[in-house]
C-alpha cells in the first residue's frame, strides 16, 4: 500500500510539472480563468477546465467578450477583407493604383477605419502599391496582410 501511494504522489508530481502553464494559458477563457487565472498544476488546470465549462459560461462569455474571452472581431475582419480582396482584385488593385475609388472605400469600411483617416489610407496603400501588389501572381492572402500591416499604422 505504502509503494502505491509513493508511485501515485510521483505520477501526480510529474503531471503536474507537465502542466506547468497557469489556468489562463492552458483552459482558455470563462470562469475559471477569471477565478483561478494564473495558479498552476494539473489539480488547477483541472478545476479550471471544470469552472469554465459549467453552466455555459464559456459560451457565454466568447459570445459577449467577458470572463476574458475575445469576441473574435479581427478574424471575421480578416476573412471578410480575404474574400472581399479575392472576388475583386482587378478593381481594388486599380483603386489603389489611383489612391480613390469606390472598391477601396468598401475596403477602407471592411477594415473599420474612420472617416477621418480614410484619406491617409488610401493615399498610404498608393504608396505601397508595389508592395501589395509585388508581381501578376501574388495571393490574396499577401495582398490582406500587406493592407492589415498598413492599417494598423494608421
Amino acid at each position: 500500500m505504502k509503494k502505491m501511494i509513493l508511485v501515485m504522489t510521483v505520477v501526480l508530481m510529474m503531471a503536474g510539472s507537465a502542466f506547468a502553464n497557469t489556468v489562463s494559458q492552458d483552459c482558455g477563457c470563462g470562469l475559471g480563468r477569471v477565478l483561478i487565472g494564473e495558479k498552476q498544476g494539473l489539480v488547477w488546470n483541472l478545476l479550471g477546465t471544470f469552472l469554465n465549462g459549467i453552466c455555459g459560461n464559456q459560451t457565454f462569455g466568447m459570445t459577449t467578450g467577458t470572463l476574458g474571452c475575445d469576441t473574435g472581431g479581427k478574424i471575421v475582419m480578416n476573412e471578410r477583407m480575404e474574400h472581399f480582396v479575392a472576388d475583386n482584385r482587378d478593381n481594388l488593385a486599380q483603386d489603389i493604383a489611383s489612391g480613390k475609388g469606390e472598391t477601396l472605400a468598401a475596403l477602407a469600411e471592411i477594415a473599420q477605419v474612420a472617416p477621418e483617416n480614410q484619406g491617409r489610407m488610401f493615399s498610404m496603400l498608393q504608396s505601397s502599391f508595389d508592395a501589395i501588389y509585388p508581381d501578376a501572381n501574388v495571393s490574396d492572402k499577401h495582398v490582406v496582410t500587406v493592407i492589415n500591416d498598413i492599417v494598423a499604422s494608421i
